[in-house]
């Protein structure tokens, strides 16, 4: 039963290729954005940033793993609100784009910074210190996007009282999605806080 209920869930929310290939170009796109801003930068603030990649990378000492996991959780959890507010306020889905666009920028400027700074070594840190957590913090991502707009898009352009209607008969199924994606994205987040910087002491 329980089983058969997820996946009413998941069906309910995410089952339309069309929006899930919108999301995918977004977030592509965010990468774009990332990798470029990287590119444009002067060779001043690349070796500031390279600077500061050997002096918090290639401590020795690992951070204050706790705070680190807060700032995390702080940071990725306010990122899954804001997605779930624009689902639910309808004219807000917009946002939850954004959202992709800003997950696909940073990580596509990260990876680039990695690889133009380290060369080879760039390389094994992203698949040491970016890849394990996105590989579940993307799809938490993608997939709530994708259910943000497919809420938003189903209801937008009837009348109020439609509008209200297709909100009440989906926000239960939706908020619970939300629920069960923030349980993973907690996991992607104990990742990235405990188990990658130890990965990273691997290239010191």
């Amino acid at each position: 039963m329980k089983r058969k209920s997820f996946a009413n869930i998941f069906n309910n929310n995410i089952k339309d290729y069309s929006i899930l290939l919108i999301c995918i170009f977004f977030f592509i796109l965010g990468l774009s954005i990332g990798i470029f801003g990287e590119i444009l930068l002067s060779p001043e603030e690349k070796e500031s940033l390279q600077s500061f990649i050997d002096l918090n990378l290639f401590s020795p000492q690992i951070a204050d793993l706790p705070h680190v996991f807060l700032a995390s959780i702080i940071r990725n959890l306010g990122l899954l609100l804001i997605i779930a507010i624009s689902g639910l306020t309808i004219i807000g889905f917009p946002a939850a784009l954004l959202v992709l666009i800003y997950k696909g920028a940073a990580l596509g400027f990260t990876a680039s910074l990695f690889i133009d700074t380290l060369g080879t070594k760039g390389v094994v840190l992203i698949l040491l210190s970016l890849v394990p957590q996105n590989i579940i913090l993307i799809p938490v991502f993608l997939i709530a996007v994708v259910a943000s707009l497919k809420i938003a898009l189903s209801v937008l352009g009837n009348s109020p009282m439609d509008i209200k209607k297709g909100l009440r008969e989906r926000a239960s199924s939706f908020i619970a999605l939300i629920f069960i994606l923030s349980i993973f994205l907690v996991g992607g987040c104990l990742i990235e806080s405990f188990i990658s910087p130890f990965l990273q002491q691997l290239l010191i």
